[in-house]
């Protein structure tokens, strides 16, 4: 049944926030580990209303309303400083498990819409579609956050070993 494959990805997409979550949190990451907090919680919420047949209220995530992550998402280079990328190899485990995040994220959204968009293309529950796109968005905004924090590390200690080899010299 389509809601029950919904609510499985779900599941799915909560023990991989929960995963993303720990690991921010273990590299001293707290401001990331926090709105994959606020992203769980909305998750949850989002099967709540699902499972009650209740409506789900808009909400901020990472402080940003729905529109400022349509806005953010889409122009990271205008508001990070970082372009649009894709995912490497090299890119560090947190940013690989925002990613996997992202793409359960994508998984639940495909779900909620056979779920709840019936076959004349009416759409029942556009609260639920919606919020999993801008919480897509948001993990997409982590993921831009993540490769400048890496990317000023990687240059900070180039400097540092720039500076150590000038001091042998």
């Amino acid at each position: 049944h389509p809601r029950i494959a919904f609510r499985g990805e779900m599941d799915t997409l909560q023990a991989l926030l929960l995963l993303a979550q720990k690991e921010a949190a273990q590299q001293g990451q707290s401001k990331i580990a926090r709105h994959l907090g606020e992203c769980l919680d909305y998750s949850r919420k989002m099967l709540s209303a699902d499972v009650l047949e209740e409506p789900l209220p808009e909400r901020k995530l990472g402080e940003m309303t729905p529109a400022e992550l349509r806005a953010h998402s889409h122009n990271p280079q205008k508001y990070y400083g970082q372009p649009h990328f894709m995912p490497d190899v090299s890119d560090g485990q947190t940013v690989l498990l925002l990613n996997r995040c992202r793409c359960a994220v994508r998984q639940g959204e495909l779900a909620a819409a056979r779920a709840f968009i019936d076959s004349d293309g009416v759409c029942h529950r556009g609260d639920i579609l919606k919020a999993l796109n801008r919480m897509s968005s948001m993990v997409y905004i982590l993921m831009i956050q993540q490769m400048k924090i890496s990317t000023f590390i990687l240059f900070r200690e180039k400097i540092q070993y720039a500076i150590m080899i000038r001091r042998i010299i």
